[in-house]
């Protein structure tokens, strides 16, 4: 049995020429140029004719690496998202948390309870009295404490004109 034509056969099935695509360039009578995968038509000009071997199909291995891929950067966006997700929420957290200690300040903050004019009066001469510096005679220091009685005097116990009852 010869072995020789049968390999022949198998080798020329097994070349790139076997399964090779031809592409013709044509041009037609109006100058029209078209690149095709038949020849070309009748009362048109072949330009050239290139043998063309189409993309082998992916294997399995690479369209495995490639589902790989996708998962992999799908499984990134997600973890993009989460990540900004939890950055929006951390956000959103400070912002209520300082909300609610400016609220719980606000709240706390009582203003200083107002001075009297008998408070202030008294206040203003006894650092008057410890300034010696001023050096206040007997009669300012009497007018002084003349002036303290009137600011702590009860208005509502004095008569309309300003005298006592």
């Amino acid at each position: 049995m010869n072995l020789r034509p049968i390999a022949l056969t198998a080798l020329l099935l097994a070349s790139p020429i076997a399964g090779a695509e031809a592409l013709y360039k044509c041009t037609d009578p109006s100058g029209a140029v078209s690149i095709q995968s038949e020849p070309c038509a009748k009362g048109s000009t072949q330009v050239w004719k290139r043998e063309a071997t189409p993309d082998p199909a992916p294997s399995p291995e690479e369209l495995a690496a490639r589902a790989a891929l996708a998962q992999a950067e799908a499984e990134r966006i997600a973890e993009t998202a989460r990540l900004a997700e939890e950055r929006r929420q951390a956000a959103k957290a400070r912002v209520d948390e300082d909300k609610r200690l400016r609220e719980a300040v606000a709240d706390a903050v009582v203003p200083p309870p107002r001075k009297s004019e008998c408070t202030k009066a008294h206040d203003f001469n006894d650092l008057a009295a410890q300034l010696a510096w001023l050096e206040l005679t007997q009669q300012q220091r009497e007018r002084l404490k003349r002036w303290v009685v009137e600011q702590c005097r009860d208005p509502d116990l004095l008569g309309g004109d300003g005298s006592d009852l």
